[in-house]
């Protein structure tokens, strides 16, 4: 993955080469930068910016789940939450009405004098379902998915609660391995993003 440079505040960061930089909007965050990028499948938008210690996301994996879970609605769930000891960040995904999804990424990494914010969303756009639907049979075909009662079985669940039953809970087909089946789809964009942040 070819990446850019993003500097803020004096710090420099990387993402994605193909990501464009576009104009900011009235209601942006102070001192923001806006990146977007589309393809045929996607529409990605970041905005990147510094925040104070009073915008600080919980420090740990449990706070940062549980603090989650007290906002999310019934249309979403949990994808992923990583908590690293200078950054933490976290991957939620929501289903659009009438159809599509939506994965926002939270990203916070802690600097000395300030914590480097990123707010993105990676939405579904033109035919949707299709990761879904070609995960699904794929797994059905390896038996991973489905009984005699149940089609469905197995195929949803959340990635840190098995007791968890209700919301929009991740699918098999949103599990890592897929994103190289569907490189131009929004979760698979979101982690290359989340890695190139990472690197």
């Amino acid at each position: 993955m070819k990446k850019q440079n993003v500097t803020i505040n004096g710090i420099t960061i990387s993402i994605p080469e193909y990501y464009q930089k576009v104009d900011s909007m009235p209601d942006d965050p102070v001192d923001s930068i806006p990146y977007m990028v589309q393809t045929d499948n996607a529409m990605c938008f970041a905005l990147i910016f510094p925040v104070d210690e009073s915008e600080s996301l919980p420090r740990t994996k449990e706070s940062l789940i549980s603090g989650i879970r007290q906002f999310l609605g019934e249309n979403q769930g949990l994808i992923r939450v990583e908590a690293a000891e200078d950054y933490v960040y976290s991957i939620v995904k929501t289903i659009k009405e009438p159809s599509g999804v939506q994965y926002t990424l939270t990203y916070q990494h802690f600097f000395p004098d300030f914590i480097l914010n990123i707010q993105a969303f990676f939405e579904e756009i033109g035919t949707t379902g299709i990761r879904d639907s070609i995960g699904y049979e794929m797994c059905r075909r390896q038996d991973l998915v489905g009984t005699k009662d149940d089609p469905f079985a197995g195929w949803w669940k959340d990635p840190y609660d098995n007791s968890i039953k209700k919301g929009a809970l991740m699918n098999l087909s949103e599990r890592e391995e897929f994103d190289e089946l569907f490189p131009g789809f929004p979760l698979s964009m979101c982690r290359e993003f989340v890695k190139a942040l990472e690197s």
